[in-house]
Order: structure tokens, then C-alpha cells, then sequence
């Protein structure tokens, strides 16, 4: 069997932006319902052709992916996956934005992968959705287990199963662009909200169209937002005891968020223009123009692409916010086998979620990162790979990862469903300064409840009762 034949690339065109973490499954499913059935039936195609290439002995094994993450080095693996297993064909469906978020409907339509890499944050709506094989018996027989982290095993382990093989796990910093600290005679990054603002307001010169400060304001609001309202010590969302969902919105760290929010905005100190999206914002800060924003480790190497300088991009803890904490997230991605694949397609899957998880495979797709200039600054989950020893990373970069260590948690609790009730309050209170934060908060509280947060407490309820 030639490789050639054997590894199969669909390209599924969907509109979507190359990010870490987890986007609002309102935005992502609309672009999976509009193309799902075309790439799905391309993709059944494709893997039946090379069924029959095979003469039958081969299992197919299709994978969703982005084309951001089909680098040389991963193509290299690939090939050489095939050759060690030469009853998997591999059939990757390109599928951009983040196909681990389009996943549930697909289970749903029939035409999920057998493999995909899903957030964090979606790990526990999945694995409560029966839709994410266990993976116990396949980790436990795996011979290089020993090296994997404990921790993430026990993070994504649930009622004694395991669903999840950790692929990479970023974090969310504050990204500071050094030139424009220089330029500016600001020395130090900002260390609580009342620096941050001093810091941008020295920085904003409108001639020059550069601000201190950046917020994105028209897509994915509450992404950026949720860490100002950790910070200000509360939450947007809680779990109660018995599974239910409960609304925060009208936390008083929510409305504190919501007024640094729109101070930034009224004093001018960030970007006048909300309708920049998320890799617009990025491209600014890169350019210079934007001097401060959020930022997720694995930007790094995105930022330095876009014409950022690595040695210019700094990055430091947020800024406390009044409860005097700095309070990160774990941005990470998971390796899902899909529970209504054959088991055939399961062990094949497993099979490339351990070739690429093994120590080998890790420390060459690290080492290639480190070749192309800049080496983003993530955490892998192999206790047996140590970065600093494989490349040069940033000492700076180091030194901050080993601050911010045990302040990460997952992100809000109900994202996936009170995503859009956050966006829109977010978005109004940016757009209109007179708005009043608890007014819009308590409004929108209202009709998520009404909404969804109902229906939802009443199927947790339900299926508890089973």
C-alpha cells in the first residue's frame, strides 16, 4: 500500500478563526450545519476508495483537523504512522475554526469522526453526553503511560473513566509588546487593574493609531471578559451540588469587570474599533498597535508570524483585579475517540493518539517548533519531555509559566449553553457607555434562565433520577 494512497486529505472549507481554547458552539455550529453534509459524504467517499485500495483488510480512520495544525512535522509523523500500521488508512477531513466544537452535532447527524481533539472545556458536556469512548483499557495497557502526567489523567477522569489524552495545554497571560513599553519609557508590566490603566493611558496616542489596551468586542466577548470577572473574585456561572446550573450574573466581581471594561473604553485607552475580530486584534498587537491584550501561550508563534519580534513579546500574569488574585485558565486540548465508531475504528484510533502522545513524537514536534524561530510557551503533558532541554526557550517565558502555576482553572461552567447571553450583554455595555452594567447583566440573567438554564437543571435533574 503507498503512503500516498493511504493518507487522505478532504478539504472542508469552513469559516471559523485559528484560536486556542473554546468558542461559543452557537458560532461554530452554524458553519457545521451549512456544510456537514457535503464534507461528510466527500469524506464517506474517500474513505470507501481507500477501503477498496486496501482490498479490504485496511480500517479507516478519519479524523477531523485544521490546516493550521498540519504542519511539515506533523505530515512527517503521519507518514511515518502509516508505515509502522499499515492496516490504518488515515482520512483527515479539513475542517477549520475548531472541529472538537463541531463534534457533538456531528455524533448527533451520524458523521463524526472516529478521532478529533476537543477543549478543556467541552470534556465534561461530551462525557455527560455518552458520546466519548473510555479509554481505561487502552491506557492501561499502554506501555509508555509512566510517562504521561497523573494530573491530567485525573482531570479527565469521570466516574472512574478516562476520555481524554491531553495533546497540549496552553494558558492565558497578559501579552505586553515590549517596543512599545520602550518607546514609552514603561519598564515593567502592569501587576494589578490600576497599573494596567496608567500603563495603557501613557501608551494611547491616536495620531499614531496606537492604544494601550486591546478588547474584543465583536465575537467571542466572554472570552476575554471571564478573566476580568475572576479577577475582580467571582464567576459568571456556578455548579451546584446536585449538577444544576446557577446564573451569577449579577455577581458583584461581574458589574466591577463590566465597569473596568468600560472605563478602558470611555478614557480611550483601547481600540476605538469593536468590530476588529480575534485574529485582527492579534495582527495589531503585532504590528505595535495595540500594546496590551490577553494572550494564550500558544500565540506566541502566531504573533511572530505576523511580523511581532519574539524577544518584543512579553507576557506576565494579569493584572489583580480587586480581590488582589491573578487567576489563569488551562486553554488545552484532548485526543476524544468517538464512542459510536466501530471498535475496529477505536483501536485504530488509539493507536495514532498513542504514536503521537509518545515521547519520541513529542519531543520532534517540539524540537521543529523550535526551527521555525519561535517556541510558544505550553505545557505538555509527558513528565519525561523537558522543553528548556530541547530548545532555547525564552528564560522569561519559563520563569512565567513557573508563577502561574496552580492558579489555572477551566473556564466558566455552562459556557457551551450562556455563551451568547454574556456576548451580547458585553458587546451592549462597549457599544453604548451609558448603559448600566447591572441593569443589562440582571436583564440577560433573566432570559438565560428563561431560555435555557431551566431546560437544562431540568434534564440534569432528570437524568439523576434515572
Amino acid at each position: 500500500m503507498k503512503k500516498a494512497a493511504a493518507i487522505l486529505l478532504t478539504a472542508a472549507v469552513a469559516a471559523g478563526l485559528t484560536a486556542c481554547g473554546s468558542k461559543p458552539s452557537e458560532t461554530q455550529s452554524t458553519a457545521a450545519e451549512v456544510k456537514k453534509t457535503e464534507e461528510e459524504k466527500t469524506a464517506a467517499e474517500n474513505g470507501k476508495a481507500a477501503e477498496d485500495k486496501g482490498n479490504g483488510e485496511a480500517v479507516t480512520l478519519t479524523m477531523w483537523v485544521e490546516s493550521k495544525n498540519e504542519t511539515d512535522i506533523k505530515q512527517e509523523l503521519d507518514e511515518e504512522f502509516m508505515e509502522e500500521n499499515p492496516d490504518i488508512i488515515l482520512n483527515k477531513v479539513m475542517k477549520e475554526g475548531d472541529p472538537g466544537n463541531d463534534f457533538y452535532q456531528g455524533v448527533a447527524a451520524g458523521n463524526a469522526p472516529d478521532c478529533v481533539t476537543v477543549s478543556f472545556t467541552l470534556m465534561d458536556k461530551y462525557a455527560n453526553a455518552g458520546i466519548l469512548a473510555p479509554l481505561n483499557q487502552y491506557f492501561d495497557q499502554w506501555d509508555e503511560k509512566d510517562g504521561f502526567s497523573q494530573s491530567y489523567v485525573d482531570m479527565f477522569t469521570k466516574n472512574g473513566n478516562l476520555y481524554g489524552i491531553t495533546s497540549i495545554d496552553a494558558n492565558f497571560l497578559l501579552a505586553y509588546n515590549k517596543a512599545v513599553f520602550r518607546e514609552a519609557g514603561i519598564e515593567n508590566p502592569p501587576a494589578t487593574w490600576e497599573e494596567a490603566y496608567e500603563t495603557a493611558k501613557k501608551i494611547t496616542n491616536p495620531d499614531t493609531q496606537t492604544y494601550g489596551y486591546g478588547v474584543l468586542g465583536s465575537e467571542w466577548t466572554d472570552w476575554f471578559f471571564q478573566y476580568y470577572v475572576w479577577q475582580a473574585g467571582g464567576d459568571l456561572t456556578k455548579r451546584n451540588a446536585d449538577g444544576t446550573l446557577e446564573l451569577t450574573f449579577t455577581d458583584p466581581a461581574v458589574i466591577e469587570a463590566a465597569n473596568y471594561y468600560q472605563k478602558l473604553r470611555r478614557d480611550g485607552v483601547s481600540q476605538p474599533d469593536l468590530t476588529l475580530k480575534f485574529n485582527e486584534l492579534i495582527e495589531k498587537f503585532a504590528q505595535g498597535k495595540i500594546a496590551m491584550m490577553p494572550f494564550a501561550t500558544d500565540w506566541v508563534s502566531t504573533a511572530a508570524s505576523l511580523g511581532a519580534k519574539v524577544d518584543d513579546i512579553g507576557l506576565c500574569p494579569f493584572p489583580a483585579g480587586p480581590s488582589g488574585k491573578s487567576v489563569t485558565t488551562s486553554l488545552g486540548y484532548n485526543w476524544v475517540i468517538n464512542a459510536k465508531s466501530s471498535p475496529e475504528k477505536q483501536d485504530a484510533a488509539w493507536r495514532y493518539i498513542a504514536f503521537m502522545s509518545s515521547k519520541e513524537s513529542m519531543e520532534r514536534t517540539i524540537e521543529a517548533s523550535a526551527d521555525k524561530g519561535a517556541v510558544d510557551p505550553i505545557h505538555y503533558p509527558r513528565t519525561d519531555v523537558n522543553v528548556s532541554e530541547l530548545t532555547d526557550m525564552n528564560p522569561e517565558y519559563q520563569e512565567v509559566l513557573k508563577k502561574i502555576e496552580g492558579t489555572g482553572r477551566l473556564e466558566y461552567e455552562g459556557k457551551d449553553i450562556i455563551s451568547p447571553y454574556v456576548d451580547r450583554t458585553v458587546q451592549k455595555i462597549l457599544a453604548d457607555l451609558n448603559a448600566d452594567p447591572e441593569k443589562e447583566f440582571a436583564a440577560a440573567s433573566e432570559q438565560a434562565q428563561k431560555e435555557v438554564v431551566d431546560q437544562y437543571n431540568k434534564e440534569v435533574l432528570e437524568k439523576a433520577e434515572k
